[in-house]
């Protein structure tokens, strides 16, 4: 398995990783953001409920536009500290050219579902604006928790391609 991109918290020397880790950081700081707004409305939703009985309509649909979006901002830093589930049973007594071989292969098809699914997901967000979908009880227009799909997966696109270039460069070393 290979080496987190980030060690204690400090930034690389290379300028492609140093961007690429700050960019994921700010998205992943933007994703922590919105989990703790989603906690407060919860908790307030849930407060009202129990002790007036006029729960937050539409919390739930909140809850779920927040919870996705936050995910999106999360995964390209998961990519740079190779946070990703690895099941290496088969590889864990492989030399580490394999390894390395099989982890650049994996980053490049984690690169490549990325970029599909930001791209679709670029498409859903404008199709959303043409067409006006809004959420069901809140009735807020569904494009806006939607555009955090696009960049969040782009990115993951990026720090892919960099930890699969950073795999088979170990490899060559």
């Amino acid at each position: 398995m290979s080496e987190p991109l980030i060690e204690d918290g400090a930034l690389p020397d290379a300028p492609v990783a140093r961007a690429l880790t700050h960019l994921a950081r700010v998205l992943a700081y933007v994703g922590g953001v919105v989990l703790i707004a989603l906690t407060l409305l919860s908790s307030y939703s849930i407060l009202m409920r129990t002790l007036f009985d006029e729960p937050l309509l539409g919390d739930v649909e909140l809850v779920q536009m927040g919870c996705g979006i936050a995910i999106v901002l999360f995964l390209p830093l998961c990519q740079l500290n190779r946070g990703n589930v690895i099941v290496d049973v088969f590889t864990l007594n492989a030399p580490a050219a394999v390894r390395a071989w099989l982890d650049a292969i994996g980053g490049m098809l984690v690169a490549l579902s990325a970029a599909l699914l930001a791209w679709r997901s670029g498409i859903g967000v404008m199709d959303a604006i043409a067409t006006g979908e809004e959420s069901t009880i809140m009735g807020l227009p569904l494009w806006w928790s939607m555009s955090a799909f696009p960049v969040g997966f782009a990115c993951l696109t990026l720090t892919a391609l960099y930890t699969a270039w950073q795999d088979l460069n170990k490899e060559r070393g």
